[in-house]
């Protein structure tokens, strides 16, 4: 018996010990939780790109990219999409203007309650650097958003699973 709670004792200890550690960014109309250890930048790198959540400095040793997550915002100027139909758009752009890309997955799913696109893709950009994105695509207000998470393929993985929980903390406060 008293293994049995030694162990449980550990087990709770050590999820907690290896917790993610959270903060919350709020702009607008919209809040996103981010890792303790990435920092936001609203530095305008384009002009539809509302911020940037970057990685810490010292992930680019590896691989020279920097992992992030931006959001995108683009007016529909009056047009009646849905997410599927802003993600067929989004997806057909990446066909003409990175034509080997490959499309690994685009599954309709719910962020939060509201339905969206949820599409992995990657590319070779040239000089050894593959990118592989997971872009949460969605229709709200008569905008289209896309929230994307960029890595390079040989480190996705390790960062997918605090990528996931950010994308998923995602949601409009209004």
């Amino acid at each position: 018996m008293k293994t049995r709670i030694l162990t449980l004792a550990l087990s709770f200890a050590m999820t907690f010990a290896f917790a993610q550690e959270m903060k919350t960014f709020t702009k607008d109309n919209y809040t996103i939780d981010y890792d303790t250890t990435w920092e936001i930048s609203e530095q305008k790198i384009q002009p539809a790109v509302q911020f940037m959540i970057l990685s810490d400095e010292s992930t680019q040793a590896k691989d020279k990219f920097r992992e992030n997550i931006n959001l995108s915002a683009e007016s529909l100027q009056g047009q009646e999409l849905n997410a599927a139909d802003y993600a067929k758009i989004s997806l057909d752009q990446i066909s003409v203007q990175i034509p080997g890309a490959k499309i690994i997955t685009n599954e309709s799913k719910k962020l939060n309650g509201i339905d969206c696109q949820e599409i992995i893709w990657s590319a070779d950009f040239g000089n050894n650097m593959i990118l592989k994105f997971k872009q949460v695509i969605f229709v709200r207000g008569g905008t289209g958003y896309a929230l994307t998470f960029s890595s390079t393929t040989t480190e996705f993985d390790t960062y997918k699973e605090s990528a996931n929980k950010m994308l998923s903390s995602f949601k409009f406060v209004n």
